[in-house]
């Protein structure tokens, strides 16, 4: 299965940085596709961050893989949180 079927990043709306400022930001969206059956919480998540590793590997773009890292250390988190 190609990386590209697993996951994938969409841009979800541009939203604006500062009240006072007209600038927008982009939001971003990773997607899990094609996931398989998960046995639990835990299989789910540790699944997810697998997936957040193999689209960092391959995004060069840097506000993206600012989003990836983030979305990568909330999952690692919930992961540990699971664990207790």
């Amino acid at each position: 299965m190609k990386i590209s079927e697993l996951e994938k990043m969409s841009l979800l709306k541009s939203i604006p940085r500062e009240m006072e400022s007209k600038a927008e930001e982009p939001a971003y969206c990773i997607e899990y596709l094609d996931q398989p059956f998960y046995r639990d919480l835990k299989d789910m998540v540790g699944k997810q961050i697998s997936s957040c590793e193999r689209l960092l590997i391959n995004t060069k773009d840097i506000d993206k893989r600012n989003v990836i890292q983030r979305e990568t250390l909330i999952l690692k988190l919930v992961l540990e949180l699971l664990e207790y």
